[in-house]
């Protein structure tokens, strides 16, 4: 087991069951489209970061929507693949950080495909920080987090979060504290979520329209 795993967060692009809340501006078809492109963004930045560290790191996506064999023909068969377990995201988000420290990893990182500011680089901040540090976290503008980086597996940072809301990074940052772990904080970045987050996309990000 490579002692870096980074774990990704995905559901299989299915229209009007994908970024819901953005089917009012790019309908069912297009909120499919961007969680498809999002998605391809996350992967192809997870894989550029394991070609340039010198660390061996294996990286596992964690889907929901789909089977094994669709997210093997989408996205290849370079990634482990797992399915999400039930219940709130914070449930799923505990299982998978259990699961990966199970395994024997010594640093986890958990990212979703909302935020497509995440770079390669900012991957080896984060596993560069872990050094030092018991915890990371990305902040987003909209209260949540984009990132979180762990050298332990701690069921509380998953707990009594109010998950969806604009608390959860403060909320889980406060946990931290209070287990008595010190974080290191990376930049704020936007996470694409609703129609007034799209002005974030980038460029490179095209056919999105209401469909």
């Amino acid at each position: 087991m490579a002692e870096q795993h980074l774990l990704i967060f995905t559901r299989w692009p299915e229209p009007g069951k994908t970024k819901t809340r953005l089917i009012p501006a790019l309908g069912p078809g297009g909120a499919a489209k961007l969680q498809q492109q999002l998605t391809e963004h996350t992967v192809q930045t997870a894989h550029n970061f394991r070609c340039q560290t010198d660390v061996r790191c294996q990286i596992t996506v964690f889907y929901t929507g789909g089977t094994r064999q669709q997210m093997e023909q989408w996205l290849g068969t370079n990634f482990c693949y797992q399915p999400q377990a039930t219940g709130n995201l914070g449930d799923r988000l505990q299982q998978s950080c259990q699961w990966a420290f199970g395994q024997g990893s010594q640093k986890v990182v958990i990212i979703g495909i909302d935020c497509p500011g995440v770079t390669p680089e900012l991957l080896q901040t984060t596993f560069t920080a872990l050094d030092s540090y018991p915890a990371v976290l990305g902040p987003a503008l909209d209260g949540g987090y984009y990132l979180m980086g762990l050298t332990k597996f701690n069921p509380a940072y998953f707990q009594q979060i109010d998950w969806g809301t604009e608390r959860v990074y403060q909320q889980t940052l406060t946990k931290i504290v209070q287990n008595g772990d010190r974080p290191y904080n990376l930049p704020a970045l936007p996470d694409i979520d609703h129609p007034t987050d799209l002005q974030y996309l980038p460029t490179t990000f095209t056919n999105t329209a209401p469909t």
